[in-house]
């Protein structure tokens, strides 16, 4: 009797286990989509002026808050953005137990190109991924509980970029041949850190919702 009480009381966390384990190979498929879509999407250049931030055009075409992040000014900045998204994959794997980062990173993009019509007028145009990948980032960080020293690195290139009292954006502009819009960073930043906070609230009140139920 001993034993079938025992099995029994381990077949939640075993169900949960291996609901964890469905939801990251999900998101392990996840990745692969959207490197495909944003590598199909470079070889489709006929689409870059319909779906690009266009500050001229923005308040008409606000779908390209999210469509601007998946376009890209050539192989290098493409390169260098699908590196920077396997990189936060691989140091914070535990952040996509979920497919949260997927919507942190179409919020990310959202909120970065808001962030750059309304603050940032003299952004007239903008292609890429790095700003919602600066929100994944903070997302990714916090989700998985890494170390701080991740969260103040990115909070001081932030303030570097903003302040510009360092060219660290000089290499990149070099590689990609293109100035960088370090104000998409921020904002985009600021839209990880935002959906974060609404993730965090969401479980605490799942959590006080099961709690009342007991």
């Amino acid at each position: 009797m001993d034993k079938q009480a025992e099995s029994i009381s381990n077949k939640p966390a075993e169900l949960a286990t291996d609901g964890q384990g469905f939801s990251q190979y999900l998101s392990i498929a996840a990745v692969i989509v959207l490197v495909a879509s944003v590598i199909w999407l470079f070889y489709q250049p006929q689409l870059s002026d319909g779906l690009s931030y266009d500050r001229s055009q923005f308040a008409n075409q606000s779908f390209t808050a999210l469509s601007h992040a998946l376009l890209h000014l050539n192989m290098q900045h493409l390169l260098l953005n699908i590196a920077g998204l396997l990189c936060i994959f691989i140091l914070f794997n535990g952040a996509f137990i979920s497919l949260w980062w997927l919507f942190t990173l179409a919020t990310s993009a959202i909120v970065s190109a808001y962030g750059m019509y309304y603050y940032s007028p003299e952004t007239a145009n903008c292609v890429g991924l790095s700003g919602a990948l600066h929100g994944l980032f903070i997302y990714a960080v916090l989700r998985s509980r890494a170390s701080v020293f991740w969260l103040v690195a990115i909070v001081i290139k932030l303030l570097v970029e903003q302040t510009g009292i360092l060219p660290v954006d000089l290499m990149t502009e070099r590689f990609i041949a293109n100035p960088v819009i370090v104000d998409a960073h921020l904002w985009g930043a600021a839209g990880g850190f935002l959906f974060y906070g609404i993730v965090r609230s969401i479980n605490m009140i799942m959590v006080i919702v099961e709690l009342n139920r007991e």
